[in-house]
């Protein structure tokens, strides 16, 4: 990072509102951050848009081929760029959003890539990942000092993960205003976050609130757990195919975790397993957006950031973090 660089008339132009948001260090910040954002779902694809519009060099990920189907619920994709990779034809695109900003795309798988490849970036942001990966690349980032997020939408549910291990920022607020004396800078918070794997030992029936009249046991937590239950066993998301078996790992699980047998009905379990994959456009769009503001702060060090689980219940309209 080079905080010293001025920016040139075209970026001040370009980037003048947002800089008067959060101001000129941090737009240098975003715009000498690289990201990896890894699966071009609906979520990762309104991910990608709103980091680079903020002026943040990113890198797209995929090793899957574009079909019908994510072109009917993908916005960067045309009918022509079926059976092409998905990270290479989402590319073009993306670059258009922000001419400003360098764009690449990777095709290999992340299990497959060295270590050192991750050393380039500021963040990583898989989406859609099975728990294993989620787990390996939440390593290599604790390591590196990397920033990591993991996020998925089903349905009328979005959610991530996210872990900054140790990280420092401050408010974006002066304290101690007078008269006749400047603002002073606000103190430097440092917290820690908790590891993926760490966060996979809670059990889910403690996750109750303690406060009598707090949140209960958050449902969409427990729903994407199951789904990455059922992933770690198959290598693949549910289907509406496979809602019986899912339907009976689900329960299987959910009372070794101390929760009722019934804490979600059949019919629920069965629908989970229809729309393990089904990403609803406004869903994707307001988990994209609270992600995105998320790694603005992350890179910036402005503002308290969430630990260290978001959802978004759309038949709700609930939001609530975990952590």
């Amino acid at each position: 990072m080079e905080p010293e660089a001025e920016l040139t008339a075209q970026e001040a132009a370009v980037y003048d509102r947002q800089m008067r948001l959060w101001g000129v260090e941090a737009q240098r910040r975003l715009q000498n951050s690289h990201v990896l954002i890894s699966g071009l779902t609906q979520l990762g694809s309104e991910l990608a848009k709103n980091l680079v519009l903020s002026g943040m060099n990113v890198t797209l990920h995929d090793h899957e081929i574009v079909t019908q189907a994510h072109v009917e619920s993908q916005f960067l994709l045309r009918q022509e760029h079926i059976g092409h990779n998905r990270a290479q034809a989402c590319l073009a695109a993306v670059c258009e959003l922000n001419p400003l900003v360098k764009v690449a795309a990777e095709i290999k798988p992340l299990g497959e890539l060295l270590c050192e490849y991750f050393d380039k970036f500021s963040v990583i942001c898989v989406m859609s990942a099975s728990r294993k990966l989620q787990l390996h690349l939440d390593a290599i980032c604790r390591e590196k000092s990397i920033a990591f997020y993991a996020g998925h939408s089903f349905g009328l549910t979005g959610i991530f993960f996210a872990d900054l291990n140790k990280h420092t920022y401050r408010r974006n607020t002066p304290v101690g205003t007078t008269d006749n004396a400047p603002a002073e800078a606000p103190p430097a918070i440092t917290i820690e976050f908790p590891s993926l794997e760490a966060s996979q030992h809670v059990r889910w029936a403690d996750l109750k609130s303690a406060r009598k009249r707090g949140p209960g046991i958050p449902r969409p937590y427990v729903a994407y757990q199951l789904l990455l239950d059922y992933y770690d066993i198959h290598n693949k998301f549910p289907t509406t195919a496979s809602a019986s078996e899912f339907t009976s790992l689900a329960t299987s699980k959910l009372v070794k975790q101390g929760l009722p047998a019934d804490f979600f009905t059949a019919q629920e379990l069965s629908t989970l397993a229809s729309v393990a994959q089904a990403d609803i456009v406004p869903v994707c769009a307001i988990t994209a957006g609270i992600l995105g503001q998320e790694v603005i702060k992350a890179i910036s060090l402005k503002d308290e950031p969430l630990c260290n689980y978001f959802y978004f219940d759309g038949s709700a309209g609930t939001i609530r973090r975990i952590g």
